[in-house]
Formats: C-alpha cells, structure tokens, sequence
C-alpha cells in the first residue's frame, strides 16, 4: 500500500492531477466552439448538432473510464500482472468493437438523427463535414479513454495529466491550422480532434507497454474469460446508469425550452456552472476508484474506512468552497456567459439553492468513486433507476405541469440527495462488514 494515501496533503496529491486533467478535457471543445464561433455562426450551429450526438455517445460510454481503473487497481493490489494484462487486452477489445460498430452503423442513420434533433435541412451538408469525420475517427477517441483509464488504475495520475495537456494543446493548434490558415471548414475541426486523441493514444500505449511489471507479458498472456465476464457485466452496470443520466439532463433540457427560450438559457449557464464543481469532486472520486480498487480484499484494507472518511471530508471541503462562491460571486460568474438581466433573475430565483446542494451533492460524487473502487456497480446501476423514477421523474413533471424553473432544478438536485443517502449506506454497511 502506498504510505502516502494515510495523509490529506497524500490524497491531495493523488487527487489534484485528476482534477486538473478533467478541467482541461473540455477545454479544446470550449476552444474550437470559440473558433468556430468567431467563423461562421451557420457553422458553430452545425458543429452544435455533432458535438452533442458525439458528446452523448462518449458519455454513454463512460463504463470505459470506471470499469478499468477499479479492475486493474485490484489486480496490481494483488500483484497479479498476467491478470492486469488480460484486463488490459479486454478493455481494448471492448472500445475498439464498440468503436467499429458505431462507425459502421450510425453514419448510415445521421439523416434520421438530424431530424430527431430537429436541424434545419440547410445545415445538413455542414453537420455531416462535422460529424461524419468524428464519428469514423471515434474509435481512436475510445481507445485513448481506454488508455488512460488504465493509466489512472496503475495510479499514474500525473501522466494523465501530461497527456491530456499535450492532446489538448495540440488540438487547439490543429484547429486553428485548420480553420484559419488551411480554410478546412469544420471537417479540419473535427479532424484536428481526431490527431490530437490519436497521437494521445500512441503515447499511453508506448508507457502502458513499457511498465516494468508487464513487460514480456503482452505476448505471453492470455485473455482470462473471468475478466471478459467481469468487464462486460461492470460495463453494463455503468452503461445503465450512464443511459439514465443522460436521460435526465434530456429532459430536463426538452422542459427548460418548454418554459421559454430564458429559462432554456438560464438552464445552460446553471448546468455549466454544475459541471463546473463537479470538475474538482471528479478528481477525488478517481481517488477512491484507485484506491478502492488496490486496497479492497487486499493487504492494507484496514485502512480504508480512514482514508475513506478523509476522501470524504475532501469532498465536503470543495462543496464548501463552491457553496460560498456561488452565493458571493454569482452575478460575477453568470457574467461570464450573458449579460442578459431577465436571465439572471431568473437564475437568482435558484442560485442559493444550487450553492446549498453543493455540499451535499460533492459528497455524493466522492461516494460514486468509492463504490466504484469497491467493486459494487451493480448497486449504482440499480439505484440510478431508482432515483431516476422515483425522485427524478415525478418532479420534472411537476416542473413540465406547473411551467416552473425551481422544479426542474429541484428534480436535479433530487437525483444527487438520492445517492448520497443510497450511497452512504452502502458504504458504511460494506466497511462495517469488512472489519468483522
């Protein structure tokens, strides 16, 4: 076990590349959005189209971040490499299918999702320059997910950070290669993301191939069928509940553009902020994905519930902080996407509330991790079902019913409140289980 997870200024450290690293991942999209905006506004409506079918697909398949880093953490744990390397094999295997398959499938269909998203027949030409070029470069785009996930699970969290620095740096050049001095359109756009993720990938395969307690063992070992099953049924589990969430933020998007196109920018610059602060609960949450992972079952178990409460406390302290930002700096920061008055009223209706839920709600994320690091995916697949109808469902009715803003924030916030008390028991129930 590694000494330093005992200590804050430990977890700290594990945690800060993570946090860094999910910062700057949207960052090159934030960018071209910029550069493209600046083009052509016909254009940057186009790549709206590709970047949110793109964007949903990656999200879905998500299962490519968690699965493998609890996986493989438990596997150097145990000091088991042949295994590490079946896991290895599996989850390429799985992000190169799954990439194939969306490529092959989807690009046929594009029309029908066009049209499902309600695009204007005139940017038809435009969305496929985007989109088409994305989606059959997807597959290196999974495979680079893949690739750091297993980095992450061999806690090689700086590396991560390297790595998604130079494929973001890179991006933004080749984009703006692209755009401004090439005059590519919006196909040089996508395919400056495609290079990037690339050249991304070729880096972590060279450093996944050359760790020293692997090598000679790429060739020599075999997929272990357990793994197979074990990967595919995780998979599933964080799939389902990917699907469910991404459902929510749909409709919750379908009601705010019901109540008035204010409330559906209102709703943007809100969510935005959302995803913000879960930035910096993400990189704690890896935390305990890793160190659930490596430590669970394992030598140096005994100290989990310790550094368990300490991730936690960590968690509690960015809520904290993003609790007194939002109350005390909110006009600051709605500023920065509108200055639009009838929109920050609107947002004030709902500001105090949001920065209240941010302490709990970054407790719930750090939950996420830990029950990942556990193994126990299947508790939070079921249970996203469940919040999703039993507290998520009822009140964006409501919200839809009733025409109202707060509602539909309120059925946000309800998911999160749902897994933090979901998760908490689960938790407390499995450490108090395991010192038996």
């Amino acid at each position: 076990m590694n000494r330093d997870w005992l200590s804050y200024k430990g977890l700290w450290a594990l945690s800060l590349p993570s946090i860094l690293a999910s910062m700057l991942e949207p960052l090159s999209s934030i960018v071209d959005t910029a550069l493209v905006g600046n083009y052509d506004t016909q254009m940057l409506a186009a790549m709206a189209v590709g970047v949110s079918i793109i964007s949903s697909l990656t999200w879905m398949f998500n299962f490519l971040v968690h699965a493998p880093i609890q996986a493989i953490s438990q596997k150097l744990g145990q000091k088991d490499f042949p295994r590490v390397v079946s896991l290895i094999k599996v989850t390429f295997l799985i992000a190169l299918a799954l990439g194939l398959i969306l490529s092959i499938f989807l690009a046929p269909f594009r029309d029908y999702i066009y049209q499902f998203l309600s695009v204007d027949p005139k940017l038809y030409k435009q969305c496929d320059e985007y989109f088409l070029t994305r989606i059959y470069g997807h597959t290196f785009i999974l495979l680079f997910m893949s690739a750091l996930s297993i980095l992450r699970g061999m806690a090689e969290v700086r590396t991560v950070l390297y790595i998604i620095g130079f494929t973001t740096l890179t991006n933004i050049i080749l984009s703006y290669l692209g755009l401004y001095i090439f005059d590519g359109g919006l196909a040089s756009v996508a395919a400056a993301t495609i290079i990037a993720n690339a050249l991304g990938l070729l880096i972590a395969l060279f450093l996944v191939f050359n760790q020293k307690s692997l090598k000679g063992l790429f060739i020599k070992s075999k997929i272990a069928l357990e793994d197979a099953f074990h990967m595919g049924k995780n998979s599933l589990n964080v799939f389902m509940r990917s699907a469910f969430l991404t459902t929510s933020f749909f409709l919750a998007t379908k009601v705010a553009s019901s109540i008035s196109i204010k409330a559906l920018a209102a709703h943007q610059v809100i969510l935005n902020l959302w995803l913000f602060a879960s930035f910096f609960t993400d990189g704690i949450a890896t935390s305990g994905n890793i160190i659930g992972g490596s430590l669970y079952g394992n030598k140096g178990h005994e100290n989990l519930k310790e550094i368990f409460r300490k991730l936690l406390v960590m968690g509690a302290v960015v809520g904290v902080i993003f609790c007194i930002l939002f109350l005390t700096a909110n006009r600051f920061l709605i500023g920065l996407f509108t200055y639009d008055q009838s929109i920050y009223e609107m947002i004030k209706g709902v500001i105090v509330f949001l920065a209240i839920v941010q302490i709990p709600a970054s407790i719930a994320y750090v939950y996420d991790g830990l029950v990942f690091g556990i193994n126990r995916f299947d508790f939070l697949g079921k249970h996203m079902v469940i919040a999703f109808f039993t507290c998520f469902l009822p009140l964006i009715y409501l919200s839809f019913t009733y025409q109202s803003f707060l509602l539909l924030w309120s059925a946000i916030f309800s998911v999160g409140i749902y897994r933090l008390i979901s998760n908490a028991y689960l938790i407390n129930k499995t450490l108090k289980v395991s010192e038996l």
